[in-house]
This record gives C-alpha cells, structure tokens and sequence, in this order.
C-alpha cells in the first residue's frame, strides 16, 4: 500500500481533489489526519460521532469499514475522529495502516498546512508528500513552517516529493490570482526543492 501525504491550504481542497490527477482514485481511501475535524463542517457533519482513523486502532479493523463517500469527492474519506484523539495515538494509526491489509492501493492523508508539525511522528510511514494551495490563499508563515518541517524530516526527495500544486477553486476567484501567484513562487524561492515536480 502507498501512503501519500497531501497538505492543504484551504478544506474547499476536498472538492477539488478529482481535478488535480493524483492516481487512480477507484483504488483510493481518502484520510483526513487531524486532532479536531477540518473538514467536518464541509460536510455538516461536525459533533457527529465517528472513528475516523483511530478505528484502525481496535484489532482486526479494516481501513474499507471506516471510510464514508460524500458528494464531489473522488473517493471514500474518513474524516477526523469524533470525539477528538490525540496526534500520538493518530500517528500509531498511520503505521497501523501502512502495514494493514485493504482492498484499497493507495490512502491519501489530508493534513492542513497549519497542522503540520503535529504529526511528523506518521511521516517515517508515508511513501510520497505534496502541497496542494488554492492561489485565493495567501502565503502565511504557516506555509514557511510546513516547508521547514518537510524539510527537517526528510520528506522531500526525488522519490517522495510530488510537488506543489496551485488551483483555483471556482468559487473563490480573485481579480488578483496573478499576483498572488508571484507571492506564493516568490516565498517558494526559498524553497527550491519544494517547487520541483
């Protein structure tokens, strides 16, 4: 099984997920790694009770018995565990789950970029990592802080790094995307192995 961990810029990246051609999505689970749901509210499903990737902590549990398919989303999402666990325990549930197995080939990790250093523990188990930015969010010091922690973890090589992928969400176009483009390459500048696809 492949692990790849994509961090996100906006929780709106859910819906966009099918446009950016990240693999075969038929045999793909999609994991939200978070403390307190993100994208929960995206789908009016926050306070609702749910295990989320902390069910792979009970023996014998099966990743294709947690997810939950939702609509404009390409593939089974387990969204965040409700009530909240912490990071420890969700970074155990990510080794669980690199070595358990599933139908599923591939299981995509979706963390905020905000929430990055919380889980560097699950990283030694991800096969591939990548950025995906929506260009209507600007770069903030939370983007400097992932870049850095990718960096001190050893999660960007030519083997791992899938790159850093702008998109603009249709519903949140800007009359100034250009310029924000020129803002995310410049703090990227910084970053050269980042950029690289």
């Amino acid at each position: 099984m492949t692990l790849h961990c994509l961090f996100y810029s906006h929780v709106w990246t859910v819906h966009m997920l099918k446009n950016l051609k990240l693999g075969d999505w038929d045999k793909t689970v999609l994991v939200e790694l978070a403390v307190n749901s993100n994208l929960a509210p995206v789908f009016g499903m926050q306070g609702k009770p749910r295990y989320g990737l902390s069910g792979m902590l009970r023996l014998g549990a099966k990743l294709e018995q947690l997810g939950q398919t939702y609509k404009y989303v390409p593939a089974p999402l387990l969204l965040a565990p409700q009530p909240n666990i912490p990071a420890a325990a969700l970074c155990s549930a990510v080794g669980l789950t690199a070595s358990s197995p599933s139908i599923y080939e591939n299981v995509v990790l979706l963390v905020h970029v905000s929430e990055a250093p919380q889980f560097t523990d699950a990283y030694a188990y991800v096969n591939h990592f990548s950025i995906v930015w929506d260009i209507a969010d600007p770069p903030t010091q939370s983007l400097v802080t992932l870049a850095e922690v990718l960096m001190a973890n050893g999660c960007v090589s030519q083997e791992s790094w899938k790159g850093f992928i702008l998109y603009q969400h249709p519903n949140r176009v800007l009359a100034d995307a250009q310029a924000r483009r020129k803002a995310l390459e410049s703090v990227l500048q910084d970053y050269p192995l980042l950029a690289a696809r």
